[in-house]
Order: C-alpha cells, then sequence, then structure tokens
C-alpha cells in the first residue's frame, strides 16, 4: 500500500537515525581509503562469517596507557547505597533534523525494570531516573551531563546515545561510567566509556582492519561476492568522510571495487537527487555498480533509494537505518527489497531466547514500544551494565566496577549480541553483523549475526 503524505512524514521524524552510525560501524580504521591500496589481504572468497562470540582480533595488542579519563573515583559511592543504584541515560530523543533516539529510554527502563522484579542487583534496586534529552545539542549535552552528576547523582550513565562528546569533560573529571551504542567518540580511547558494540569511530592511526563488510557483502551474493562492485554515498560531514572511507578500505582489503565514494548529500536535506543518481548509475565504467551503500540519514536514504529505482537501477541497496517495525507494518513502497545492515540479531527473530525475552519484557515495561533499533540499543545497554554490575558482586562501587570491566571483562548475549571484550573494545568495534531485507510488510533475515574477524599492519 502506498503511504499517505502525513504518515510518511510521521514515519520519517520518529525513524530518521543519524548517518553518524552508519559513519561509526565502519570506523575500524581511519586510513585514507581513496589512495591506490596494495593487494587485497584476503580474497572475499575467504572472507568466512563466524559466531558471534570468539572473533579473532588478528592479534591487536591495544596501548592502555592511551586511554583517557581515569578508573579511581573521588566519591566511589556516588549514586549508590545499601539498598539501590541510582543511574539515568542521555541521548538526542529529538533534534532539529528530525533524528532521534526515541525509544531507547524505554528499552533500558524495560530491562532495569524487569531485573528489579527479579531482585535487583545483588539486593540492589535500580532506581533509574530516565534520558535526559539534549536535543542533539552540543552545549546542552555538555550541560545535562553536569544535571546527571550533580543533581541526579547517578551511579552511571545509562543509555548514552548522542551524536556528539561533549559530556566526556564531566563523566572524566567525575569518573562516571556510561553505557550505550559507541557511535560518538566518547566510547573510544576511554577506560569508562563501554560501547554495546565497542569503539566505532577509532582513532587515526589505528592499523587494524575489520572484514565486517566483506561477511555483510557476500551475504547479498549468497555467500560469494567476488567481482562485485560498490558505490558509497554519504552526507557532507566529517564523520560521514571518515566513516565511508574506512568502509571503503575494508572492502578494498577484501578485493571488491569501490567504484564511487562521494558524500555529496547536505545535512540540511537533500533537494534534488539527480546529480548524484546519474554519476552512480555510470560510476562502474558507465554502467550502475552491483551495490549502492548508503552513510546517509533516513530521509536521503529513502529519498536516493526512490529516485535510483525510478531511474532503472536493478542492483541491490544497504543501509543502517531502514529496520523498523512500523517502516515494515506501513509497507513503505521506497525501501521494499533493500537491505539493512545490523550489530545484533534483529528483533523481529523471536526463535532467540533472549530477543524472545526482550520482546516480552517491552510488552510488560513499556507496551507500544516498537522494537526499534534505539529501543534495542537502549535495552542492551541496560543489559551490559547489569553484566557489570553483578558480576562487582555486593562490594560494588565506581572503583570496583572499573577495575573489573578493565581486566579482561566480556559480555555476551548467545545469538543476540556479539562478544564484546575489555578493555580490547574500547579501541576496536565488535567485527559482527545481521543483515535484514525488507519483503513487503516483514522483514526477511538475509544473514543471522555473525562476525568477522580483523588483520593487523
Amino acid at each position: 500500500m502506498r503511504l499517505s503524505a502525513r504518515l510518511t512524514t510521521r514515519l520519517v521524524a520518529a525513524l530518521a537515525a543519524s548517518s553518524a552510525i552508519m559513519a561509526g560501524m565502519a570506523a575500524c580504521s581511519d586510513d585514507d581509503a581513496t589512495t591506490a591500496t596494495s593487494d587485497p589481504a584476503i580474497s572475499v572468497t575467504d572472507v568466512k562469517a563466524g559466531p558471534a562470540s570468539g572473533w579473532s582480533d588478528g592479534g591487536f595488542k591495544p596501548d592502555l596507557s592511551a586511554l583517557r579519563c581515569g578508573q579511581t573515583a573521588a566519591d566511589p559511592t556516588r549514586g549508590i547505597t545499601d539498598t539501590e543504584i541510582t543511574v539515568g541515560g542521555l541521548a538526542y530523543l529529538t533534534s532539529p533534523s528530525g533524528s532521534s533516539m526515541t525509544g531507547t529510554d524505554a528499552g533500558a527502563k524495560a530491562r532495569f525494570a524487569r531485573a528489579n522484579d527479579e531482585g535487583g542487583v545483588n539486593g540492589r534496586k535500580i532506581n533509574f531516573v530516565g534520558v535526559l534529552d539534549d536535543g542533539n545539542d552540543p552545549a546542552r549535552n555538555g550541560s545535562q551531563a553536569k544535571v546527571l552528576v550533580e543533581q541526579q547523582k547517578v551511579f552511571a550513565a545509562v543509555p548514552v546515545m548522542t551524536s556528539g562528546a561533549s559530556y566526556l569533560d564531566t563523566f572524566c573529571a567525575q569518573t562516571v561510567p556510561f553505557f550505550g551504542w559507541g557511535f560518538n567518540s566518547g566510547f573510544c580511547n576511554t577506560s569508562i566509556g563501554f560501547g554495546i558494540t565497542g569503539c566505532l569511530l577509532p582513532e587515526k592511526d589505528l592499523k587494524a582492519t575489520a572484514t565486517t563488510y566483506g561477511v555483510m557483502i557476500n551475504a547479498l551474493f549468497g555467500g560469494d561476492a567476488t567481482g562485485k562492485t560498490l558505490a558509497l554515498v554519504g552526507n557532507d560531514g566529517d564523520t560521514a568522510r571518515t566513516g565511508l572511507a574506512s568502509i571503503a578500505r575494508q572492502l578494498k582489503s577484501v578485493g571488491l571495487d569501490v567504484v564511487y565514494l562521494e558524500t555529496p548529500v547536505p545535512n540540511s536535506g537533500l533537494a534534488d537527487a539527480t546529480p548524484i543518481v546519474s554519476a552512480i548509475m555510470t560510476a562502474n565504467k558507465g554502467a550502475p555498480p552491483d551495490v549502492v551503500l548508503y552513510g546517509t540519514d533516513f530521509t536521503s536514504t529513502l529519498k536516493l533509494t526512490e529516485a535510483l529505482g525510478a531511474a532503472g537501477y536493478k542492483g541491490k541497496h544497504l543501509n543502517t537505518v531502514g529496520y523498523d517495525p512500523r517502516l515494515a507494518a506501513a509497507n513503505l513502497p521506497g525501501l521494499q527489497g533493500a537491505y539493512t545492515s545490523l550489530q545484533w540479531q534483529p528483533g523481529v527473530d523471536l526463535s532467540v531466547p533472549a530477543v524472545k525475552q526482550m520482546a516480552d519484557d517491552l510488552e510488560k515495561y513499556a507496551p507500544g514500544t516498537p522494537l526499534s533499533l534505539p529501543t534495542i540499543a537502549g535495552y542492551w545497554s541496560a543489559d551490559l551494565f547489569l553484566a557489570a554490575a553483578t558480576k562487582a558482586g555486593r562490594d560494588l562501587n565506581l572503583n570496583t566496577l572499573l577495575k573489573l570491566m578493565n581486566d579482561d571483562f566480556t559480555y555476551y548475549v548467545e545469538n543476540a549480541m556479539p562478544e564484546s571484550r575489555w578493555p580490547l573494545n574500547h579501541f576496536l568495534s565488535t567485527p559482527c553483523t545481521s543483515v535484514v531485507q525488507m519483503a513487503g510488510d516483514k522483514y526477511d533475515i538475509t544473514s543471522d549475526l555473525a562476525c568477522g574477524s580483523y588483520t593487523t599492519s
């Protein structure tokens, strides 16, 4: 069915996700991918989709002395009493562009509510004070970090889903552990930031490359993407440029051919898709590429996908913003057949016990909340915090929590969330992905959650 203009507008406003997510997912290395590369480190035919735990780090050895922020708090019992632990989050629940992390608060709330019903954390209940909305404003982001610490006296910030990291000055100074989806720089090279999929925007000189995108593109072609060509298009911004360059480097490292790498989409919105569509349709020696990979916001992704279809493009569309039950239920025409990559098992797969538990928790504690990407990220961020706090035992305080997590701590939810390892994932992302395809009013799972590996240079 075709959506009304009013419904389309509501969906876009509710579902729009920052292109920083796509760029962040990619940034396993910031080497300049536009320059000539040497022979591929591995052929795409040899890229294997491995299990969600036990992935290889390629021998990467992080320099722990490079970690910012201390691990010893001046007030180690801030936000914790004999009976409760106070936590609260920070996210852009609204923004001028319409991009938002709406739902991340409900996801965390549901997970904390179940924990409390089960007795809390070693006898302490979670006092979840909610999520502050920074409006995607850097100044507000910084000021609200102070509110969380100085007024609400949180033990930890959960979830953190912000496009910028102005919060970091306060969190570092006050030793505030924070947990979230690591698509801003605060989750990288800090001893107090724990991203559910690791650090997605690592340091520029990191010499480690993941095969994640090889796994992803292989999944689109039945396991063998040999000889396929790709166009990478992104928003006009430093994060997107860095991220797409990193994606290109990953693709080239497994022998795939990137024939278009541009970031021409204005952050204010795409008025005319024609020049971009024309360039993509002739990028492969006068012909279209096999795959168009989008590092763009939801609105621009939808507009470009529709425009390419109207121009006769028959290849595959791959984005990171096209997964949401509301989109599928609305049978959105522009995304039919498009693929979306996620960093965890899709919320539609209720055959996985942990995913079914998440869906049940949302239904019980936040009824009506869709299992969107922000909702899922908020839920698993809370779960990561609970896992660490539980393992720390009754002796939990800020110092014991950080000592535990930065000394060979591992988090893994079977078949639902990839294994993360600390302190390693302060420096690297987890090299893992799943892929879904919109098919009518539902999503088909093209590839279950699987992990690639790292190569180092």
